[in-house]
């Protein structure tokens, strides 16, 4: 699989990421909401990683978001690294994930997978099927730019209060 918009979208995050120094100064909302954010696709990635090896295999993919989703997963993932720590997993896994999809040949992206998703109250929400290069493409096309717009929003406020 091509994975050039996968590294340009994991690239603009992690460089974001890196770039905040510490979310001590943020207010406790955008703190709490970059921990997640940053919290939730490291634990991802590698639920998406295990997925494109059963893609390579030939084996039937399902990805089961419950437990990335779950908020005490998340807490202690937090409580557990410090923010520095939580991109370079983020790096980690997304290098782990990259390198299995370089590996996918463009016929097997085609693969069927079964998505069973929860949202973040833990409800589950409709079983979906779907290509497993969809799957990917929402990922670094929505998910990942979504995710980086939004702690942009907050790195920008935090800039404008220390020019102040």
């Amino acid at each position: 699989m091509d994975t050039i918009e996968f590294e340009a979208a994991y690239c603009d995050l992690l460089w974001l990421a890196e770039s905040i120094q510490d979310t001590a100064s943020y207010p406790a909302s955008a703190r709490d909401d970059i921990d997640r954010t940053l919290s939730h696709i490291a634990l991802s990635d590698p639920l998406l990683t295990e997925a494109a090896r059963d893609i390579l295999h030939g084996r039937h993919a399902v990805v089961d978001n419950q437990g990335v989703m779950n908020e005490g997963a998340i807490a202690e993932l937090i409580a557990s690294t410090t923010h520095r720590l939580r991109p370079a997993m983020v790096s980690d896994h997304a290098h782990e994930l990259r390198d299995a999809l370089n590996v996918i040949p463009n016929q097997a992206a085609y693969s069927p997978l079964l998505l069973r998703r929860f949202d973040r109250l833990g409800d589950f929400l409709p079983e979906q099927h779907m290509p497993w290069r969809y799957l990917i493409a929402l990922r670094v096309t929505t998910r990942i730019p979504g995710r980086t717009a939004r702690i942009t929003t907050y790195a920008a406020a935090e800039d404008g209060r220390r020019d102040a």
